[in-house]
């Protein structure tokens, strides 16, 4: 009996065992699913910190050499800093870059850059696209309500005009008839560089501006414009533009009627037909807008936005005029 006592008390303890054992096989694959949830969260944690950072480039048009250099140095400036962008063209008609603008918030964008075809025109959709959660950086010309977008990027145009004509109106010596030809009225470029030419005008009341039409940044019109402001025969001292295109069909007009003498240009966004005219002595300086250093800062400022960094609600570069004391240095 002592015996049987003995064996059964043994395989007692040997299934105790078993069972002991069994359990601690079952904890040990609970924790391996725990770690492979765990590693699972990981992987979805890494996936969305990788994420690419999204942009559109809403540009007014493509239809000068500013305009083209914009975009390269935009898509230049993006590739650098990593960053996906989308470039998408208006050509100078207001619905179409809202339309644009809606497009880009519909998609998601984590920043939308904006050259705007007009100062009012874009309003709505700016605020529209900043409800929804995507900020809007406006590039080069400014919205006439700044505060509806997250930042300005680019230069103070009325700086440029005032730069451009002070030098103008030194080198005729404060005296004589001048020519303006415009950018489209009521785009930023034109009212922010014509309030610069009226700070300088008013300071020399012996200059008259004898012509001033708009010419749509094209060195068409302007050629057909300044043909038929020489053809009245009005004696002009210097025809002083709001960008190269323009300044490049008056050059042509007034070395048609031989006066490239007697008639100085003036232009403005330092593009490469216009630093070759300067290198030439055709016309009389260039103001640059720094447009690369503009995009450059333009992208750094989505990338910030998109991480969740605040950035300057108004980030300014600086012009620079180049005229044949320095134009080397910038002929590629």
């Amino acid at each position: 009996m002592k015996m049987k006592k003995v064996l059964s008390m043994m395989c007692a303890a040997m299934l105790a065992v078993c069972l002991a054992m069994g359990c601690s096989s079952g904890g040990s694959g609970s924790d391996s699913s725990a770690d492979s949830s765990a590693d699972s969260d990981s992987s979805e944690e890494t996936k969305d910190e990788s994420g690419e950072i999204n942009v559109t480039f809403c540009i007014s048009h493509m239809t000068n050499a500013w305009a083209i250099e914009a975009s390269e140095s935009m898509q230049a400036a993006a590739k650098e800093n990593g960053v996906n962008l989308t470039v998408v063209e208006a050509e100078q008609d207001i619905n179409k870059q809202v339309s644009q603008i809606e497009s880009a918030v519909s998609q998601k964008m984590d920043a939308i850059i904006i050259e705007p075809v007009s100062t009012d025109g874009v309003l709505a959709a700016v605020s529209s696209a900043e409800e929804a959660g995507v900020p809007v950086i406006v590039y080069n010309q400014n919205i006439s309500d700044p505060s509806r977008a997250t930042a300005f990027v680019g230069v103070s145009n009325e700086e440029l005009g005032k730069m451009e004509m002070d030098r103008a109106l030194a080198d005729i010596g404060g005296k004589g008839n001048i020519a303006l030809l415009l950018g489209p009225r009521g785009s930023e470029g034109q009212l922010g560089r014509s309030s610069g030419y009226e700070k300088a005008l008013k300071e020399n009341p012996d200059v008259k501006v004898a012509f001033e039409e708009e010419a749509a940044w094209t060195t068409e019109d302007a050629l057909k414009l300044v043909e038929n402001w020489l053809q009245t025969g009005t004696e002009l001292a210097a025809v002083v533009s709001q960008n190269d295109n323009m300044a490049l069909g008056a050059i042509k007009a007034i070395e048609d009627k031989n006066l490239q003498d007697s008639i100085k240009v003036y232009g403005m966004d330092a593009v490469p037909d216009a630093l070759t005219a300067v290198k030439e002595g055709r016309l009389t300086l260039s103001v640059s807008q720094s447009t690369s250093s503009q995009s450059e800062e333009a992208i750094k400022a989505a990338v910030k936005l998109a991480n969740g960094e605040t950035i300057d609600k108004e980030i300014l570069v600086t012009p620079e005029i180049i005229d044949s004391e320095n134009v080397d240095n910038f002929l590629k």
